[in-house]
């Protein structure tokens, strides 16, 4: 007996010639339909409900509202902080059913739009986001179109979305701390145009007042975070005379002072004996270097899994507060302590 004859599945092209539009139009109701009005929109998708068109993952998160993923939008892959930000999210992620999408910016606001353009079109159920700078406007129309959002990181000023980070305030206390623990008196703090690292500068100062010692402190900003600024800062140190460099670099972030040990070894200097130098983060690197470095351990991991949380609805905000508590990883970038310096 002769099998039966399957028809071939419906495509694109079908749906297009059943709703009366172009190839294009159906194509991107699938895949950008904000670019396709209401009413094409619904008769494109009622063509694929008659012809069976049910191939296309886009047009199955067009029906259920929203994917079972959420989008995660970092602004630098090459910093590993995020990498783990990313790790946790994925484990809580897959411990509730759910996926995350990744996407990288490499900083540059441009690219950031797109993908959160791409995330409207992919019908994501919810955006975990490190951004460049500030919080994009289109992450705020986002979220008012139903697609809520978490920020990773420090909001600046007032804000009425949720916000979650490591202590970077009381990091920044002990790393500055530490170093003047040591008994260092010209510190130096090195890092980038964030709000995290305002804090973390922030934390410094406040040590700084409440010690007695009489330490002013330096601060060069530089307009990034990676290895390479971090040595170039170090080649224009050792330009100076001896009694006008640091004895104490606290830097912004890991790859930071990672950059700034390799520079500063390159010429000449001996770490911890001329300088000691601390990081913040505590990337897997850092255990790594030529000599072990210094840093605050920054619960990244952690983060990824508590944004995911906060998306399904599991956690409050405010059950958050005090859970990210940063501690100092003392390694060989830095001398054994010395008692503390009277407090004022």
């Amino acid at each position: 007996m002769p099998s039966a004859h399957r028809p071939a599945p419906a495509t694109i092209k079908d749906v297009a010639a059943r709703a009366g539009v172009s190839r294009a139009t159906a194509s991107y109701t699938f895949t950008q339909p904000s670019r396709v009005s209401d009413e094409l929109r619904t008769r494109v998708l009622a063509a694929a409900d008659e012809l069976g068109y049910v191939g296309n993952d886009a047009a199955r998160r067009l029906r259920m509202g929203h994917s079972l993923a959420f989008g995660l939008l970092i602004s630098n892959t090459a910093n590993p902080v995020y990498a783990e930000v990313a790790a946790g999210a994925e484990r809580e992620a897959a411990a509730n059913g759910r996926f995350i999408i990744v996407v990288n910016s490499d900083d540059d606001p441009q690219r950031e739009r797109a993908y959160l353009n791409f995330f409207e079109s992919q019908q994501v159920s919810g955006i975990i986001a490190a951004p460049v700078g500030g919080v994009p406007p289109e992450l705020l129309a986002l979220r008012d179109q139903g697609t809520p959002f978490v920020l990773v990181g420090l909001a600046e000023g007032s804000h009425d979305f949720p916000a979650i980070s490591g202590d970077n305030e009381q990091g920044g206390y002990l790393a500055m701390q530490h170093l003047l623990d040591q008994g260092r008196r010209r510190p130096l703090f090195v890092g980038g145009p964030h709000p995290h690292v305002d804090a973390r500068l922030a934390g410094a100062r406040r040590a700084l007042r409440e010690s007695a010692a009489d330490a002013p402190l330096e601060v060069i900003r530089t307009s990034a975070q990676n290895a390479r600024i971090g040595e170039e800062v170090a080649e224009r140190l050792a330009e100076r005379s001896p009694s006008e460099r640091p004895d104490a670099i606290f830097a912004g972030n890991d790859l930071l002072a990672l950059g700034l040990l390799h520079g500063l070894i390159g010429a000449g200097a001996t770490v911890p004996d001329d300088l000691s130098l601390v990081g913040y983060d505590d990337i897997e690197f850092a255990d790594f270097a030529i000599v072990p470095l210094t840093t605050i351990r920054h619960p990244s991991a952690a983060l990824g899994a508590a944004a995911v949380r906060l998306l399904l609805g599991l956690e409050e905000e405010s059950n958050l507060e005090g859970r990210f508590a940063p501690e100092i990883v003392v390694r060989a970038t830095s001398l054994p302590t010395t008692p503390s310096a009277p407090r004022a």
